[in-house]
C-alpha cells in the first residue's frame, strides 16, 4: 500500500522552512500546478517542493531528510522523458531552480563554473559573450538544466564532434544523501590524482547524490557554420554519405530522418518542408569551424562529391545563419509530434549504425504483427548511434505501452543495442535494465548505490 501524502503543517515542513525560508518552500497548489513530465500533466503527489539556494542549504536539507528517513526526488528543468522526475506521495521534491547562476567564465582556462540549476541556454549565452562555446546543445536547452544534463549524461545534436556531457565536464560538486558535500571542482585538463570522483555522478540519474555545481569544459566559438538538408534514395546512400562526412574535420552534426518523420513535420504547416516529401531518408549535415575561407569550400566539395556519386536525390544548402536555424527547426519538431501523434510511446536507443535500417524494419514488422494499427516516426543522431522512435498503436496506446516497450526493447537487446542512449533509465525503463546490462556490471552498480545511499532515499524508484 502506498504511503499517505505528506500532511501540510507537519514537523517536516517546519524543519525545511527553517533551512530554506518561506521563499524556499512550496506547498499545496504551488506544487500541484507543476508537472513531473514534459509532455503531459503529472503533478507531484507528495505536496512539498523545497528550493535551496546554495550548496550548504542542499546539504542541510538532505541531512535533515536523512535523519527522518525522508525520500527525496530531484528536479531540474523536468525535460526528461524517462520518468526520473516523478514523485510519489511519500516523496518530497528538491528543486535547484533558485541555484542557477553562471558564477565564472574563464576564457584562458577555457572553462565555466556554474550552478546546477542554470539552463543550458543560459550557459550558452554567458560563454558566447567571451567568444566561447559549451558544445552540449539540446532542443530543450531553454529549460534543461546543467545538473539534469550531468545526471543523465545528455548528448544532443553535436555529439559526433564534441562528445556527450561526460566529455565536456572538468569537475563537479555534489551532495550525498546524508548531506556530505563532495567537492571535485577540478579545473585542470590533466589531473590523475586518485579516483575521478565526478564520474560517479555523471549519468547516475540522481541516485548517488545531487549535483550542485560544475566546471564545464569550453571550446572556442566556431566562426564558420555550413549546413545542408538532403534527400537520399536508400540507406546505403546514408551510410556512404556518413563516411564522407566523417572526413570533414569540421563535421559537427549528422542527423537522419526516416520518411515517416519528415512526412509528418512537412505536413504540419509550421514551415518545416524545405524539400518535397516521399524520399526514404533525409539528412541534416552541419559543419562548424574556424577557417573563414577554407571551411565553406571544403563543405561545398563534400556536397559536390556526394552528388557526383549519386547519393543525393534532392538538396537545400543554407546560405545564412537564419537558414541554418530553419533547417534545424525541421529536425527539432517535438511539439509537432506531440500534437499530431499523442499519445505515443517514445524510445531513445542506440544501435550499430550499419544495422539501423534493419533494426527499424524489424521493430516495425514486430509491432505490425502485434497491433491492428501502428504509426511510427523515426529520426535521430545516427552519426553517434542514437535513434528516436515514436510509436502509436491507436486509442489504447497508453494502456498498451508495456506491450509496445516489451517488443521494441527485446529487439534492441537482440541487436546488441543500448536500452537508452541519452535520456536515462528513469522509472519507465527500470524493468528492462537486467536484460540490457551484464550481471556483474549490474551488481557493481548496486554496490556503488548501496555505498553512497544505503537506504535509497534519493530517487528511489529510478534505475533499480
Amino acid at each position: 500500500m502506498a504511503a499517505p501524502a505528506l500532511s501540510v503543517g507537519n514537523a517536516l515542513h517546519d524543519g525545511l522552512r527553517a533551512i530554506v525560508g518561506d521563499r524556499g518552500l512550496l506547498l499545496g497548489g504551488d506544487v500541484t500546478a507543476r508537472s513531473c513530465d514534459p509532455f503531459r500533466p503529472v503533478p507531484p503527489r507528495g505536496g512539498v517542493i523545497v528550493r535551496p539556494a546554495s550548496t550548504e542549504e542542499v546539504s542541510r536539507v538532505l541531512a535533515f531528510c536523512h535523519a527522518r528517513g525522508q525520500r527525496v526526488v530531484t528536479h531540474g528543468g523536468r525535460t526528461g522523458v524517462s520518468g526520473g522526475a516523478y514523485a510519489g506521495p511519500d516523496e518530497i521534491i528538491l528543486s535547484l531552480e533558485r541555484f542557477a547562476r553562471v558564477e565564472e567564465v574563464d576564457p584562458i582556462g577555457m572553462c565555466a563554473t556554474v550552478q546546477a540549476g542554470a539552463t543550458v541556454e543560459a550557459v550558452h549565452d554567458a560563454v558566447a559573450a567571451e567568444g566561447l562555446l559549451y558544445p552540449i546543445d539540446l532542443g530543450s536547452k531553454g529549460t534543461a538544466t546543467i545538473g539534469g544534463t550531468i545526471a543523465t549524461n545528455a548528448g544532443g545534436n553535436r555529439v559526433v564532434r564534441w562528445g556527450m556531457t561526460r566529455a565536456n565536464l572538468l569537475g563537479l560538486e555534489a551532495v550525498l544523501a546524508d548531506g556530505t558535500i563532495v567537492s571535485a571542482m577540478n579545473r585542470l585538463v590533466k589531473n590523475n590524482t586518485g579516483y575521478d570522483v565526478k564520474q560517479f555522478f555523471i549519468g547516475s540519474e540522481g541516485t548517488l547524490g545531487i549535483v550542485t555545481r560544475a566546471v564545464l569544459r569550453l571550446v572556442p566559438a566556431p566562426s564558420t557554420q555550413s549546413a545542408a538538408f538532403l534527400a537520399l534514395p536508400d540507406f546505403g546512400s546514408v551510410l556512404d554519405l556518413l563516411g564522407r562526412a566523417r572526413r570533414l574535420p569540421t563535421l559537427s552534426a549528422f542527423e537522419v530522418m526516416w520518411e515517416d518523420y519528415y512526412a509528418l513535420v512537412a505536413a504540419s504547416r509550421t514551415g518545416r518542408d524545405p524539400l518535397a516529401a516521399g524520399h526514404p531518408f533525409y539528412v541534416l549535415v552541419e559543419a562548424m569551424g574556424y577557417a573563414g575561407e577554407t571551411d565553406p569550400a571544403l563543405f561545398d566539395r563534400f556536397l559536390e562529391g556526394a552528388h557526383e556519386a549519386g547519393l543525393i536525390a534532392d538538396a537545400v544548402v543554407a546560405g545564412s545563419g537564419r537558414q541554418i536555424a530553419d533547417l534545424w527547426h525541421v529536425r527539432e519538431g517535438s511539439e509537432v509530434l506531440v500534437r499530431a501523434m499523442s499519445p505515443f510511446v517514445s524510445f531513445d536507443v542506440s544501435v550499430e549504425v550499419r544495422a539501423a535500417e534493419r533494426f527499424v524494419e524489424t521493430a516495425r514488422t514486430a509491432l505490425a504483427a502485434a497491433f491492428a494499427s501502428v504509426r511510427t516516426v523515426t529520426f535521430g543522431h545516427l552519426g553517434d548511434n542514437n535513434l528516436h522512435l515514436g510509436v502509436n498503436v491507436g486509442p489504447d496506446t497508453v494502456a498498451r505501452e508495456p506491450d509496445v516497450e516489451a517488443i521494441v526493447y527485446a529487439i534492441v537487446r537482440d541487436f546488441g543495442g543500448a536500452l537508452t542512449a541519452e535520456h536515462g533509465v528513469g522509472r519507465f525503463k527500470r524493468a528492462f535494465l537486467p536484460d540490457h546490462v551484464a550481471l556483474g556490471a549490474l551488481a557493481t552498480m548496486r554496490r556503488v548505490r548501496a555505498a553512497l545511499d544505503p537506504t535509497c532515499l534519493l530517487n528511489r524508484e529510478v534505475l533499480f
